[in-house]
C-alpha cells in the first residue's frame, strides 16, 4: 500500500479451489505467499514471490498512510457473503483515512493506545479498523491470527498490555464463556461489530469484568456509520450517527448513508453497484433502521423482514426478547415467505431447552405474531469468517426442515 498498489489479502483458511477462484476473478500482477500455503494455488501465470525469500530490513522512517493518493484504490476485500454471493470491495487510501479519523475522535483513539488484533485481516473490519488504524497511530500491534482462541485473548486483555480491542459479539460470548478470574481493567475500550450486540450479552459482561463494550456499525462497503461512546451507551443501539455520515430513512425504513467512507463500488461489477445506489447517490446498506433521540436501532436485514397475522415483526425485536431466558444461548429468528400462505417464522435454537420449553415461554412473554411456527435446535449458529450470520445456510436448514 505504501508503494500505491492495490492489496488483496487472502484467508489462509480458504481451500484450494476458492483461491483458485479468487485468483481468476482479479487476475492480480503478483503473488505473494508464504511457503506453507503454496500448495493451495493451482500453477498459473501470475508472477509468485515467497514470503520468506523477501529481504528483512530495518525500517529507517514511516511515512503515513498515502493521504495525496485520495481515490487511488488500496485494498480489495470480499464481502461476508452472509446472505448471497460475496463480491469484491475496493476501499481507497481516502477510505482508510477518513474511517480511522472518524472512530479515532469518538473513542480518543491515539499514538498512545496498543491493540490487539484477532479478526481475520482478509475482511474490512480487522484490515481497515485494526491494521491500517494501527499503522496509522504507530500503535503497539499484537496479532493473534491462526484460530479463534477465547482463553489466549482473555489472558492477553488481562496482561495489562493492551489498550484497545475489538472483535464481532461471538467473540465476546466466547470469553464470556471463559473460566477463572480475569482482570481487563487496563482495556481503555472493548468494542463490538459486524453484528448487532444483544443487551444480555452486553450486561452479562459488564457483570463479570466491569467492561462495557462499545457497539459500532458499518459495512465494507460504506464504512463506519454510526458508534457508541464511552459513557453513551443506548443499549441496543450501536449508538449515534458519526459526523459527516449523512443518513436518512427510505419509505421502507432501509437505512440510506453517503459519507467520505463510502467506497467506490464494486470491483468489475457495475451492475451489482448501480442496483444498490438511489438516484441521488446514497448506499442502499440493506438494513432496517429506527431513529430515536439521534440513536440508530437496527431492525434486521430488508430481505428478512416479516409479516404475520398483518403485523411486521423485527428478528431482532424476537431474538433479544428470547435471550431473556437463561436456557437460551444463541437463537436466531428468519421469516421464510411463501406466495400461497403468510410468512413463517423459523427459530434457530442452541441451548439447553425443549421445544415445549420454549412455546410456554413465547406464550407467557412474547405477542402472538412473534411466536415460531418452526423450532430447529443446533449446536452453534452458523456463522461466516467474521463472525456474522449465515443468513444464506440458515434458510438452506429451514427448506430442509
Amino acid at each position: 500500500m505504501q508503494a500505491g498498489h492495490i492489496v488483496m489479502p487472502i484467508d489462509p483458511v480458504y481451500k484450494k479451489m476458492e483461491v483458485d477462484a479468487i485468483l481468476r476473478h482479479l487476475a492480480p500482477d503478483m503473488l505473494v505467499i508464504q511457503k506453507r500455503y503454496a500448495d493451495q494455488v493451482s500453477p498459473a501465470r501470475i508472477p509468485t514471490v515467497m514470503a520468506d525469500k523477501i529481504p528483512i530490513s530495518a525500517a529507517k522512517a514511516v511515512r503515513p498512510l498515502r493521504q495525496a493518493a485520495g481515490r487511488q484504490i488500496a485494498s480489495l476485500t470480499f464481502t461476508s457473503g452472509t446472505s448471497g454471493q460475496p463480491k469484491a470491495v475496493p476501499n481507497t487510501h481516502a477510505n482508510h483515512i477518513w474511517n480511522i479519523r472518524v472512530c479515532s475522535r469518538a473513542w480518543a483513539w491515539t499514538s498512545q493506545d496498543s491493540l490487539l488484533i484477532t479478526l481475520p485481516l482478509s475482511h474490512w473490519y480487522g484490515l481497515v479498523m485494526g491494521l491500517s488504524g494501527a499503522i496509522y497511530h504507530g500503535n503497539g500491534l499484537y496479532l493473534r491470527q491462526q484460530s479463534f482462541d477465547a482463553q489466549g485473548i482473555m489472558e492477553d486483555l488481562a496482561s495489562g498490555k493492551i489498550s484497545l480491542f475489538t472483535h464481532a459479539p461471538i467473540a465476546y460470548m466466547k470469553m464470556l464463556e471463559q473460566p477463572g478470574n480475569y482482570d481487563l481493567s487496563k482495556v481503555r475500550l472493548m468494542i463490538s461489530g459486524s453484528a448487532p450486540l444483544a443487551p444480555k450479552l452486553w450486561r452479562d459482561f459488564k457483570d463479570r469484568f466491569g467492561v462495557e463494550i462499545l457497539e459500532t456499525y458499518g459495512s465494507s462497503e460504506t464504512g463506519r456509520i454510526a458508534a457508541n461512546r464511552a459513557g453513551k451507551i443506548k443499549l441496543g443501539s450501536p449508538g449515534k450517527v458519526l459526523p459527516r455520515v449523512n443518513l436518512k430513512l427510505s419509505a421502507a425504513d432501509e437505512i440510506l448513508v453517503k459519507s467520505g467512507g463510502l467506497f467506490p463500488g464494486y470491483w468489475r461489477n457495475p451492475a451489482a453497484t448501480r442496483s444498490s445506489k438511489t438516484a441521488d447517490g446514497y448506499w442502499r446498506t440493506g438494513d432496517i433502521g429506527e431513529l430515536k433521540d439521534g440513536y440508530l436501532f437496527l431492525k434486521g436485514r430488508v430481505q428478512e423482514k416479516i409479516r404475520k397475522h398483518g403485523y411486521t415483526v423485527s428478528p431482532r425485536d424476537v431474538e433479544w426478547a428470547m435471550l431473556n431466558n437463561p436456557k437460551i444461548k444463541e437463537i436466531s429468528v428468519i421469516g421464510i415467505q411463501s406466495q400461497t400462505k403468510p410468512d413463517e417464522i423459523y427459530y434457530f435454537v442452541s441451548g439447553n431447552i425443549t421445544e415445549e420449553e420454549i412455546t410456554s415461554y413465547c406464550k407467557a412473554n412474547l405477542p402472538f405474531s412473534w411466536r415460531p411456527d418452526h423450532v430447529i435446535f443446533v449446536a452453534d449458529l452458523p456463522r461466516t469468517k467474521n463472525g456474522k450470520l449465515h443468513v444464506k445456510r440458515l434458510k438452506e436448514m429451514a427448506a430442509a426442515g
